[in-house]
């Protein structure tokens, strides 16, 4: 028998998902980048130069969809890679000024009204629904996994 609190959140998270859908529909009409390179492009930003198997990790995507993501950024000329030895392997991705300029005026990965609202909750708020969310990933065995 399914429980209907399981209903209930199954049809809750595909809600949640629509609307990431619709957002990032918009964001890429409008501002020419997908969520998944915006995001890696904030974590580029945030880590400085990073190796490209610690970016795909820290995005939960997989290293060849890691890989794409970074030829366009770079042929958008908002990241560069560079070698950090002799050894072609190691490779660190790091953000340009162009790349830092366009995140200045870059679009929130989730809808205006939401981050608005998020930021407008005291710490206590937004610290509970970070836990629930953390949570939400746990209970789905989701901690290790790439998303596709």
């Amino acid at each position: 028998m399914v429980y209907p609190s399981i209903v209930h959140v199954t049809k809750r998270l595909r809600q949640i998902s629509h609307g990431l859908d619709k957002h990032s529909k918009f964001i890429q009409e409008k501002h020419k980048i997908t969520i998944p390179q915006l995001i890696c492009l904030w974590e580029i930003y945030k880590r400085g130069p990073v190796p490209l198997g610690e970016l795909t990790k820290n995005v939960f995507l997989n290293k060849s969809t890691v890989t794409g993501i970074v030829d366009r950024l770079e042929k958008r000329q908002l990241v560069r890679r560079n070698r950090i030895s002799n050894d072609r392997r190691q490779i660190h991705v790091e953000i340009t000024d162009k790349g830092r300029d366009f995140l200045d005026n870059a679009p929130t990965p989730l809808q205006d009204t939401f981050s608005q609202r998020f930021k407008a909750l005291d710490e206590k708020d937004r610290e509970q629904i970070m836990r629930a969310i953390e949570r939400i990933v746990q209970l789905m065995d989701l901690d290790d996994a790439t998303i596709e």
